[in-house]
Order: C-alpha cells, then structure tokens, then sequence
C-alpha cells in the first residue's frame, strides 16, 4: 500500500505535458517585433529617397559668385557691411578689418537654402510669423532677406524674400546673427604674408638663406625646433578678434614680413600676458585675443 500510494503522489506531482515556454514565447513576440521595425525603416527610408530625388528649390536665385557687398541689419547692433574685392572679402562696417572666409562663405549659402513651403506674404498677418520686427536683415546687393520666427513644430525658421514668406532649416540663421566680431578673421598675418624675422623683448629670429636664426644664439635648439617656432608664429591664430580696447602697451614685437615682393615691418604690441594673451596689431587697429599657453609659446622657445 504505501508503495501504491508514493507512485500516486509522484504521479501528481509530475508537470504536464511540455509546450512552449513563457521565454520562447517572448523571443517569437520580439522577433516579430524586429520585422515590423525593419518593415516600417525600410519603408520611411524608401519614401525619402523617392522625396530627395525631386529637387527642393533654393530660396534665391542668386548665384553667391555673384555678390560683392553683403550687409546686415540687426535691432540694437551696428550695422555690418561686407565687400568683395577681387577673390578677398574685407569687413568695411563698424570696422575695417580683413574678413573671416569661412563665416562669410556660411552667409553666402543662406542664398541656396532649401525652401520647399513657401507662400504669398500679400494678405498675410507677418507678426504670426515673426516677420513684423524681424531678428535680422541681409542684403546682398538689392536681394534681402528678412528672418522671422521659429516654427513652432519643426526645425524651420520663417524668412520673407521676394515678397514670399518661406521656411527654410532654422541652422541657416545662425551666421545671420552673428556679431561684427565673428567676420573678422582670426589669422593674426595674411595668408600671402610670409614673417622673415620676429624681434621679441628677449630675442630676435631672423631668417637667412632659408635657414632661421637665433639672436643670441643657443646652440641647444635644433634647426626643426627654430623652423617649429617661425611656424607657431607665422600661423598664429585668435580665439576673438575686437577693435582696439585703448589699454597699455606692455611691451613690443616687431615682425618683418614679405608680400607681393615688398618687405614690410609691422608693429605689435603686448596688452596682457593672462588669463589672454593679448596682441595689438597697430595697422589693422585690432587686439588678437590669444590663450595664455599660446603666449608663452610665441614669447619663448622650449628644447622640444
């Protein structure tokens, strides 16, 4: 009898049949949900290749080769004029100063920005719109355009051009903004403007037969070391370019330089050694605001 009553018990303990487990179940719920996923991507990608074979129109049809004097208008900010002259660009207003290629060639493109919707402003209430007191007017040549507000639902901002009111991606209006300072490049020497000797406060470098020199002399420093040095100078770069704050001159650097085969000596003086290092540039009328580590680089030559 008990033997009859352990196999009973055994018998109910036992589980039922096998099917599928909860963990396979969930696999095959998932892998489905991976086809549908991959289904609906390769559609939306299907759709917008079938969208960016048709062509957006640009805002304008004007060729950004063509232009010669951009401006631009912004409420409470002085007015900056730009003007072409050959293949160089300068910055004539609020200052005169050699103009940022990179931020100038960021407002040419605004020119061929995609406008897809784009509708009548005649009849239209332009302070929905952000076009009543607009954040900024660019003009290039007789061409202008106004830019409005944001879209409320899209990345897209509201330009008037033309007497149409277009949305176009709303990155376009960054360079449109920009402060006069941001056009104003930040090479502290041409590009055609080679340095053939640098006259600092401890020594001077000049270049002779192609080969740089050090006065005095110190036998420590290799000719890559002085060629890396003239290099450091000759590419010098700003972090922020302003007009001439008026502050003291601390100290003196005179570089002599070569362009269009006619040797030239510019004066440059030391406004502040930290937390910027700072360097006037007397003909341009422009401080060149540097970081500390790149002063100390310019002022003196290290071993390696």
């Amino acid at each position: 009898m008990p033997d009859i009553e352990n196999s009973g018990e055994t018998g109910q303990n036992q589980a039922p049949p096998a099917g599928p487990s909860g963990l396979r179940q969930r696999w095959l719920l998932n892998a489905a949900l991976l086809v549908v996923i991959g289904l609906l991507a390769w559609l939306a990608l299907h759709r917008a290749g079938q969208e960016n074979g048709v062509a957006t129109p640009p805002l304008t049809t004007l060729a950004a080769e063509t232009v010669s004097h951009v401006s631009i208008e912004q409420p409470g900010h002085p007015a900056i004029a730009l003007e072409k002259t050959g293949a160089e660009w300068r910055l004539t207003g609020p200052v005169q100063a050699r103009a940022n290629p990179f931020n100038v060639e960021s407002l040419l493109r605004i020119l061929a920005a995609p406008g897809e919707t784009r509708f009548s402003a005649g009849g239209q209430d332009l302070a929905k719109f952000g076009l009543d007191r607009p954040r900024s007017h660019v003009r290039y040549g007789d061409a202008e355009i106004a830019f409005g507000s944001l879209h409320p639902l899209n990345n897209r901002i509201y330009v008037l051009h033309n007497n149409e009111i277009v949305l176009i991606p709303a990155h376009y209006l960054a360079s449109a903004v920009y402060p006069y300072t941001n056009f104003i490049d930040s090479r502290l020497f041409e590009e055609q403007r080679k340095l053939t000797a640098i006259r600092l406060p401890d020594f001077t470098l000049a270049q002779q037969d192609g080969a740089w020199h050090k006065q005095p002399p110190d036998k420590r420093l290799t000719s890559d070391r002085l060629n890396e040095f003239a290099a450091e100078w000759q590419n010098a770069r700003a972090l922020g370019v302003e007009k001439y704050s008026g502050k003291e001159i601390l100290d003196r650097i005179e570089v002599t330089t070569i362009r269009d085969d006619k040797t030239e000596k510019l004066a440059l003086g030391i406004l502040a050694y930290k937390p910027d290092f700072v360097l006037y540039r007397q003909d341009e009328n422009l401080e060149y605001h540097l970081t500390e580590d790149a002063g100390k680089r310019l002022l003196s030559i290290s071993l390696q």
